[in-house]
């Protein structure tokens, strides 16, 4: 809980050390928008097991529902962020009952293509989201007659208007880390844990796979979408580039590294996979490769993330124990030598 506090107060007191750095700010808020997708992820890929490669379609579903209602119909941000968010629910909805009769990687082929068709469909239908030319002139949020692009000043001071947003993403990341806990602990949470660890053991106690499966997809895209309609209100323009393939994948990575389960590690995952590539923009020529080369590194000395729960931690050992008492010969794992071996 203390560091947890500390923690808090960090990002709390975060844009007023930068306040001359107003992109800091926005690189801050950006993260934090991302933390929300990645734990909308969690929800479906942590806490369920469920591989979900197009999540890029969530976020696209938010971005493009909030702000076409903001710029044809006048609709408040804060009545489109959770239309957005639902209508993104609706999409994990649709990816999830076909999807139902599929299995670990032939999941993520399917939830790939569906990504893949949508993102043909952003480029389009140009009825819906204008095609290639995308969604501009999307109003910042506002309370009353004042909006999130004007600076706050207090006496002498100025703050630059990053740090409306920066606040804004903030506090919609606290809420999801909140609903990501509550969630993990309820008895939902605890099924979609048994349906991740052993979906045939799951049936067998009751557990209607189908049904929590579905609820898994549509709240976890629900958190998407959220993230998706807070982008586009923050950057003012959406376009189909921004919802490709390489985005979903980003967002996996987040909840990968950071480690798939544990709230507060995707939440460091997503902050700093959002940070790391700006740090490396210097070696533009240079700057994928070494991504992928840290990718890479981390998926091999530490495959089951940064931040692992603690859960999946106890699964990884288990792993280890039982690989090693086949390769021994062994099928009793108390036979002499086994804690040896798990030793070394």
């Amino acid at each position: 809980r203390f560091a947890i506090t500390f923690l808090a107060f960090l990002l709390v007191l975060y844009p007023f050390i930068f306040l001359d750095n107003p992109y800091l700010i926005h690189l801050g808020a950006l993260a934090a928008i991302f933390a929300i997708m990645a734990l909308g992820l969690n929800i479906t890929l942590g806490f369920c097991g469920l591989l979900d490669v197009g999540f890029a379609v969530y976020f696209g579903a938010g971005a493009y529902t909030s702000s076409q209602l903001a710029v044809h119909f006048d609709v408040s941000f804060w009545i489109g962020l959770p239309l957005g968010g639902l209508m993104a629910a609706f999409f994990g909805f649709i990816v999830a009952w076909p999807a139902l009769r599929v299995h670990d990687h032939y999941l993520a082929l399917v939830t790939l293509g569906y990504g893949l068709i949508i993102n043909l469909l952003h480029r389009n239908l140009t009825f819906l989201t204008n095609g290639t030319d995308g969604v501009i002139n999307i109003p910042p949020p506002a309370i009353g007659d004042w909006d999130f692009v004007q600076p706050i000043t207090v006496g002498e001071f100025e703050f630059p208007f990053q740090m409306n947003f920066y606040f804004l993403a903030l506090v919609l990341a606290g809420l999801t880390i909140f609903i990501s806990m509550r969630l993990r602990d309820s008895n939902l949470g605890r099924q979609w844990e048994a349906i991740r660890e052993e979906e045939i053991a799951a049936k067998c106690f009751g557990i209607n796979v189908s049904r929590f499966k579905i609820i898994a997809f549509s709240t976890g895209a629900f958190f998407g979408g959220i993230g998706g309609a807070t982008f586009a209100h923050m950057i003012g323009f959406v376009h189909p580039d921004n919802f490709v393939l390489l985005t979903s994948i980003m967002i996996l990575a987040m909840v990968i590294i950071g480690g798939m389960g544990n709230i507060f590690g995707v939440v460091l995952g997503a902050v700093a996979l959002t940070l790391i590539p700006e740090r490396l923009r210097e070696f533009e020529d240079l700057r994928m490769l070494l991504f992928g080369v840290c990718l890479v590194l981390i998926m091999i000395y530490r495959p089951q993330g940064l931040f692992p729960s603690s859960r999946r931690r106890r699964e990884l050992q288990a792993d280890k124990i039982n690989d090693l008492i086949k390769k021994s010969g062994r099928d009793d794992a108390e036979s002499p030598g086994t804690a040896d071996e798990v030793k070394t």
